[in-house]
C-alpha cells in the first residue's frame, strides 16, 4: 500500500506528498530519478512545527523540493533503524528536526540538526544540484 500522503503532524499547506516508509521513498526516487528529503521529527516539537509549516511551503523552497526530492515524514518515536543509521551521521546531531538527504538508494548526501534557517536551507539544496 502507498503510504504518500500529507505530513502525519503539521501542515505543511499542501506543499509536499510525504512518505511514512523509507522503503516506499527509495522507490520512488529511484523510479523518478530523484533525491530524498527526510524530516525527522516529532509531534510536540516546536521547531519541527516551524520547519514544516514555515519553511517547506516557502515560494523559494516547496517547489525545489517536490521538483528534485521524495519526501519522507519519519517520526522520532518510532523510527525506522535505516533512518536512524543515518541520523548517526550528522555530527553534533543534538536537537530536532534532524533533516536528512539521501541519493536515491538511500546514501547520505546532507544533513542538518535544529532550527532550520530558509537562506541556508536553499543553499543546501542548490549545493545538492537541485537548483530552481
Amino acid at each position: 500500500m502507498n503510504s504518500v500522503q500529507p505530513h502525519p503532524h503539521f501542515d505543511d499547506r499542501g506543499t509536499l506528498s510525504w512518505h511514512r516508509s523509507f522503503e516506499e521513498a527509495k522507490a520512488e526516487a529511484r523510479a523518478t530519478g530523484r533525491m530524498i528529503f527526510i524530516e525527522l521529527g516529532r509531534e510536540l516539537c516546536s521547531q519541527c512545527r516551524s520547519f514544516v509549516q514555515g519553511v517547506v511551503p516557502r515560494p523559494d523552497v516547496g517547489p525545489i523540493l517536490k521538483r528534485h526530492f521524495v519526501a519522507l515524514a519519519a517520526d522520532a518515536d518510532e523510527c525506522e533503524p535505516e533512518v536512524l543509521e543515518l541520523a548517526a551521521q550528522l555530527e553534533d546531531a543534538e536537537m530536532l528536526p534532524f533533516v536528512l538527504f539521501t541519493d536515491s538508494d538511500g546514501g547520505f548526501l546532507a544533513g542538518s540538526s535544529g532550527v532550520v534557517e530558509p537562506k541556508q536551507f536553499v543553499q543546501t539544496l542548490q549545493r545538492l544540484g537541485a537548483g530552481t
